[in-house]
C-alpha cells in the first residue's frame, strides 16, 4: 500500500482503539461494564447487531462465494424477518421481565442449574471456536497487503480487539460498531461504484446484469427440495429459520445488544432494524461479488487470486503449468471479446461463444489451483482473496486505506462483541453463579477485564489452527448449526411446554447434540444410491456426499431436543431444583 493510505489505516486503528476505551471507563459495576447500564439507545443496539453479524467475513467470504457460485446464499438469510418477528413476540419480553444478564440464567428457575451450565457451556464452546474464524478473515487481507505471514497479522488483529475490549465493556463495544458500520458500508458502496465505472463504454449496468445472467450468476431462488443441497428455498425459509431464531433469540452474542436497552420496547425496534435492512444489505453484496466477476470479464486478472510460491516443482509441473497458463489467457482474451459481442447482439449464438469461453477460463483457473495444491499438499482456493485483489489493484491511493480500514471495522465489531458476550456468560453464568461467597461488584469488574483478556488468548490461538479454509462465511454457519438448534430446542421446552422439567431439558439437550453430530456424519453415493455414516476420522470414499447439508441439522437438533425433553419429562417428573 502506499504510504498514504497506510496513514488513513493507521489513523483509523488508533482512533477505534481510543474511542472504544474511553467507553467503559466511568463502569462501577458489571451491569455498567456488561449491559451499559441498561441505557443504549435502540437504534445504536440495532446496527450493533447488524455490525456483529456483518463482520470481515461479510467483505470477503460472501464477495468471492458470489464470484464463484451465484447469489443462491441470500436465500439463507430469507428467515431473518419471520425469525425477528417471533422474537420481538416471545423471547424479548421474557428476558426484559427476567431483568437478564444473559440468554441462559433463564433456564435455571425452572430447569435447574445443570440446564443452565450445560446450554451456557455449548455457548462458549461454540462461540469460542467461530471467533477464530473471525479473527482469521481479515487477516488473510493484512497478509495480502502488508506480505506478512498469516500468523502475524492473526495477532495483530487479535491483540487490537482485545485491548479496547476489555477496557471499554459493551458501552464501547456498541458505540464503536455504529461507527464501524458506516464505514464498512461506505467501503462497499464506493467499490460498487468503482466496478461500474471501469467497465468499458459500451458496457451499462444492464449489460453487465446480462453477461451476469447468461452465466447464471443472479440465480438467488433454488425451488427444489433437496437436503443435500445447502441452499435452497426450502433450507433459507425452515432450516435457517431455526438458525436465525436461535442466533438472534438464544446467542448471548446478540441477545446482549438488546439486553442493553431500556424496555422491550426499545430492544424490540434494535430487531427490527435488523430484519428490515439485512436482507436488502446482503443482497447488495452478493451482488458486489457478481459484478466483480463482470469486472473481471474486461479487467486483467489473475489465473489465481492468490499469490502462491510454489516450494518445489518437477520438470513435468512445470510443463503442465505453462500449457495452463497459456490456455487461461487464450481464454481470457477471447473471453473478453465475445462478452462484447454478446452484450451487444444479445444473439444466442454469441451467448453461446461467451458462455464456452468462459467455461474454457474456469476450468484453466481449476486446473491451475489443482496443480498448485499438488505442489504444496494443501488447500490453495482463492475465494478469500477475491475482494482483497481488487482493492489492492484497482481502488485509487487514500481510498484503499478506508476501504482496508472498513474491513477491519467489519472484522472488530464481530470480534468485540463476541469477545464481551463470552465474558459475560463466563463471569454470570459461570464464576458468579458457582462462586459460594459475594466479592463484591469491583472484584468482579476486574475480573471481566481479565477474562476477556483469556478469551481474547484462546480465540487468536483458534485462529492460528484454523489456518485457512474453503469459505469463512459458510465455516461460521457451519460451526453454528452444530449447537443452535439444540440450544434452541431447551428454549421451546422453557416457553412453550409446561411439563418440561430440568431432567427431560437436560437429556433433551444432549440427545439433540448427539443427534446432529451423528447425522453430520450421514453420507449418500448417488451412483448406487446407499446411504453411510462415517466417523469423523474416517476417509469418506470417493463418490460419497453429505446426504443432509448443515442448514438442515439446526431444525433436526431443535425437533430431537422437544420430542426427548417431553419424552423424558413425562416418565420421569421431578421438582425443577
Amino acid at each position: 500500500m502506499h504510504w498514504i493510505d497506510w496513514g488513513v489505516l493507521i489513523l483509523f486503528l488508533l482512533y477505534i482503539i481510543w474511542d472504544g476505551t474511553r467507553r467503559g471507563r466511568n463502569a462501577e459495576n458489571i451491569e455498567g461494564y456488561l449491559l451499559a447500564g441498561r441505557s443504549m439507545p435502540w437504534w445504536a443496539a440495532g446496527l450493533s447487531i447488524m455490525a456483529t453479524q456483518a463482520s470481515a467475513i461479510t467483505f470477503i467470504g460472501t464477495t468471492g462465494i458470489a464470484y464463484v457460485e451465484d447469489m443462491r446464499f441470500v436465500q439463507v438469510y430469507l428467515a431473518i424477518p419471520f425469525a425477528m418477528i417471533l422474537i420481538c413476540m416471545f423471547l424479548v419480553p421474557f428476558f426484559s421481565k427476567m431483568k437478564a444478564f444473559t440468554a441462559y440464567e433463564v433456564l435455571e428457575e425452572r430447569f435447574g442449574l445443570k440446564t443452565r451450565l450445560t446450554t451456557s457451556g455449548l455457548f462458549l464452546i461454540s462461540r469460542g471456536l467461530a471467533l477464530g474464524a473471525v479473527i482469521a478473515a481479515p487477516s488473510y487481507v493484512l497478509a495480502l497487503l502488508l506480505n506478512l505471514p498469516l500468523t502475524a497479522t492473526i495477532l495483530i488483529i487479535g491483540l487490537i480487539a482485545t485491548l479496547y475490549t476489555m477496557y471499554g465493556g459493551v458501552a464501547g463495544v456498541i458505540q464503536t460498531d455504529v461507527k464501524q458500520m458506516a464505514v464498512m458500508m461506505f467501503g462497499l458502496i464506493f467499490c460498487f461504484f468503482v466496478i461500474m465505472f471501469e467497465l468499458p463504454e459500451d458496457i451499462g449496468f444492464g449489460d453487465a446484469l446480462y453477461l451476469a445472467g447468461s452465466l447464471d450468476k443472479l440465480t438467488a431462488l433454488d425451488l427444489n427440495f433437496d437436503l443435500s443441497e445447502k441452499y435452497n428455498v426450502w433450507s433459507g425459509v425452515f432450516a435457517a429459520l431455526f438458525l436465525m431464531l436461535s442466533y438472534f433469540g438464544t446467542d448471548q452474542t446478540q441477545v446482549q445488544r438488546y439486553l442493553t436497552t431500556s424496555d422491550d420496547t426499545q430492544a424490540k425496534k434494535s430487531l427490527l432494524l435488523s430484519a428490515y435492512a439485512k436482507v436488502p444489505m446482503q443482497f447488495f453484496i452478493l451482488l458486489l461479488g457478481v459484478m466483480l466477476y463482470v469486472f473481471f470479464i474486461f479487467n486483467d486478472a489473475p489465473i489465481s487470486f492468490r499469490a502462491t510460491e510454489p516450494v518445489a516443482q518437477t520438470e513435468e509441473q512445470l510443463s503442465r503449468e505453462k500449457v495452463i497458463a497459456n490456455t487461461y489467457e487464450e481464454a481470457r482474451q477471447n473471453r473478453q471479446i465475445l462478452a462484447l459481442e454478446a452484450a451487444t447482439s444479445r444473439s444466442s449464438e454469441s451467448q453461446k461463444a461467451f458462455l464456452d469461453a468462459d467455461a474454457s477460463l474456469n476450468r484453466a483457473r481449476q486446473q491451475e489451483l489443482a496443480l498448485q495444491a499438488e505442489i504444496r499438499q494443501a488447500d490453495v482456493n482463492d475465494t478469500n482473496y477475491i475482494f482483497p485483489y481488487f482493492i489492492l489493484k484497482y481502488i485509487p491511493i487514500g481510498l484503499v486505506g478506508l476501504i482496508v480500514a472498513g474491513i477491519f471495522a467489519a472484522a472488530m465489531s464481530s470480534i468485540d462483541s463476541e469477545l464481551n458476550a463470552l465474558t459475560t456468560v463466563s463471569i454470570v453464568d459461570w464464576y458468579k453463579r458457582l462462586r459460594p461467597d459475594d466479592p463484591g461488584e469491583t472484584h468482579f469488574l476486574k475480573s471481566s477485564r481479565l477474562v476477556t483478556i483469556l478469551w481474547g488468548i484462546i480465540a487468536t490461538c483458534s485462529a492460528l489452527v484454523l489456518g485457512e479454509t474453503r469459505s469463512i462465511i459458510e465455516l461460521i454457519n457451519q460451526i453454528g448449526s452444530y449447537f443452535y438448534g439444540s440450544i434452541l430446542g431447551v428454549f421451546i421446552l422453557l416457553l412453550w411446554v409446561k411439563k418440561a422439567n430440568g431432567t427431560g431439558a437436560l437429556v433433551g439437550l444432549l440427545s439433540g447434540m448427539l443427534s446432529v453430530f451423528t447425522f453430520d456424519r450421514l453420507f449418500y453415493n448417488a451412483a448406487t444410491s446407499d446411504y453411510s455414516f462415517f466417523l469423523p476420522w474416517s476417509q469418506v470414499p470417493d463418490g460419497y456426499s453429505k446426504a443432509i447439508e448443515f442448514l438442515w441439522l439446526n431444525p433436526l437438533g431443535a425437533f430431537v431436543v422437544v420430542i426427548v425433553g417431553i419424552v423424558v419429562s413425562i416418565a420421569l417428573p421431578k421438582k425443577n431444583k
